[in-house]
């Protein structure tokens, strides 16, 4: 999970952003990671790619600048209980761990092991968890970590209701926290003699392991949990648990991290003392200018631009050949009278019909990407391909489905706004839709926003056919559908989609543990959303797309689009 998204920078995921959201049984990736043999990229041993780990010399420590992260705008949150962007994930995962992680060093087959926790159980029915927590636990401060560390942690971040919130109704009592009805989440109980942390759940969740390493879980130090002012914190230096620490507090222009001495290592005990001795990430103007800057030297890594993948994967390491399990594509907001509601399914058809995906895939992305048939990549256990019926490029049954709406007594009152996030690379993207939907009679005009506050606006309803992406927080397929698109979501990463069928498909399937039983659930409820309702466009689902200097001998990048910082190295 994201769990956290991105698309260009700035994406909201989950992180693990993305990281995760949840099946009722812990499922496997089919995704593997290949090797580019002209960017001497291969697949990195923990299932990551980016340099030649296996066989490369390093050196320890040095100075790492990176441009390739917040482009455009800084990030509108740092704190693990408000953060939603892929972007700001970078930062967070590499200052926290939690709970639990998830090990790909066999990229096929991932799996949710203890982190933080020592080890872990869940009762019969899978309703209650019991997290054995290490006793040698400490933030960068110094200060221990215990049980009541993670319960205060989670009370925290249910009172101050983020965007992620709604994963709190899995717990008892979580959701009385978040509407304000309590202060503490009844259903967690710590015991700091016997070091346990106890989860009872609101219903049987066989994957809630996933679920407890994602962001919003992670634990915070006493000066967070007992502040007056909850969302103060992000704005001073805020202290972790991680690999990395952070030196001072952000701003603007830059972020700086520095290696966490007292950082014990990660769940496979793995301590990497040769780490990175500081991280600093560089706010930029667009991505051209930060690639720019890139190429100048005067930083190790950078998005790839739209346009500029052949160059940059003739000339730089890159991650191009790590196949994300994210989606970009365009929701339509189902509660604006302008594209939503039954009358306006066939405007939404043409929409969908008009967009040639290949010639977006082709002019800016250089083929880089793979175009989509459905919002759920290749790789979620379940996934099934082809799924959507009208993502295949047709102008004439998208004039046909549009000449129909006209015939029915619809019109335009004006332009249909296509919103995105401005200087984050979708310019083109929408160019190009803005001109197929213009070939069929169908007006429209480009609505950049704020890529600050994006998401969160959308969040608040000014989502009407909005840009979004999403990198899956855990491989489960119900990280796409039920955190994206449920009604539970509504008011946090669900922009305006709404069916009470969809709804209780999803829910069937959560609950549901026979494997084929439950992808054909969630495969029914996608094909409501993007064939029986069409409340989304898919576009095309992600690969890599950083580019890293010579000096850089390690780069590793999961599935999940993470940067696993620790593991970075320059070439000795």
């Amino acid at each position: 999970m994201q769990p956290i998204h991105k698309g260009g920078p700035v994406t909201r995921k989950t992180l693990a952003g993305r990281v995760l959201a949840l099946l009722v049984a812990l499922m496997l990736i089919a995704a593997a990671c290949g090797s580019d043999s002209d960017s001497g990229d291969e697949s990195g041993s923990d299932g990551t790619s980016g340099g030649d780990d296996a066989a490369a010399e390093t050196q320890a420590g040095g100075d790492f600048i990176d441009l390739g992260t917040f482009v455009g705008d800084p990030p509108e949150h740092l704190d693990p209980a408000l953060n939603t962007t892929l972007d700001a994930y970078q930062v967070i995962n590499a200052v926290y761990d939690g709970l639990t992680d998830i090990d790909t060093s066999d990229p096929a087959n991932p799996v949710i092991v203890p982190d933080v926790a020592e080890s872990y159980e869940a009762n019969d029915d899978a309703t209650v968890w019991t997290f054995t927590i290490r006793d040698d636990q400490v933030f960068s401060n110094g200060e221990q970590i215990t049980p009541s560390t993670f319960k205060a942690s989670w009370d925290r971040a249910a009172q101050m209701a983020g965007d992620y919130s709604y994963l709190m109704s899995f717990i008892e009592g979580g959701i009385e926290v978040v509407e304000g009805d309590a202060e503490e989440i009844s259903g967690v109980v710590a015991n700091d003699d016997d070091m346990t942390l106890e989860v009872t759940l609101t219903e049987p969740y066989s994957n809630f392991d996933a679920v407890a390493g994602f962001q919003l879980f992670f634990p915070l130090p006493s000066e967070a949990t007992d502040a007056a002012d909850f969302t103060e914190w992000e704005n001073g230096i805020m202290i972790g648990n991680g690999p990395f620490a952070m030196t001072e507090p952000r701003t603007d222009e830059e972020i700086l991290l520095e290696k966490n001495d007292e950082w014990d290592g990660d769940y496979n005990g793995e301590t990497w003392p040769d780490r990175l001795d500081t991280i600093k990430f560089v706010t930029t103007a667009d991505p051209d200018t930060a690639y720019n800057s890139f190429e100048a030297g005067e930083g190790n890594d950078a998005n790839i631009p739209p346009a500029r993948t052949a160059e940059a994967q003739e000339n730089y390491g890159t991650t191009l050949d790590v196949p994300i399990l994210g989606s970009y594509h365009f929701q339509f907001n189902l509660e604006d009278p302008s594209v939503g509601g039954d009358d306006n399914l066939l405007f939404r058809q043409a929409v969908d019909q008009a967009i040639d995906r290949d010639e977006i895939n082709e002019a800016v992305y250089s083929g880089s990407r793979t175009t989509s048939t459905g919002i759920t990549p290749e790789g979620i256990p379940g996934f099934q391909a082809d799924l959507c019926e009208f993502c295949t490029y047709d102008p004439e049954a998208a004039q046909a489905a549009f000449e129909e709406w006209e015939a029915a007594g619809n019109s335009q009152d004006g332009p249909l706004t296509i919103q995105f996030n401005r200087d984050a690379g979708h310019e083109p993207v929408v160019q190009i839709m803005v001109d197929n939907l213009a070939a069929i009679g169908i007006d429209a005009e480009a609505d950049p926003m704020d890529s600050e506050t994006y998401f969160s606006e959308l969040a608040d309803g000014a989502c009407v056919f909005c840009r979004t992406g999403w990198f899956a927080d855990y491989p489960t397929y119900d990280n796409f559908m039920y955190d994206l698109f449920h009604s539970d979501a509504l008011g946090g990463n669900n922009y305006g989609f709404s069916n009470e069928e969809f709804d209780s498909l999803v829910d069937e399937a959560k609950q549901t543990t026979d494997k084929d039983e439950q992808a054909d659930l969630f495969v029914q409820a996608e094909e409501i959303l993007v064939n029986e309702e069409i409340g989304v466009v898919p576009i095309n689902w992600y690969r890599g797309d950083y580019a890293y200097s010579d000096d850089i001998a390690v780069f590793p990048q999961t599935n999940f689009g993470l940067i696993v910082w620790e593991q970075v190295a320059f070439a000795a």
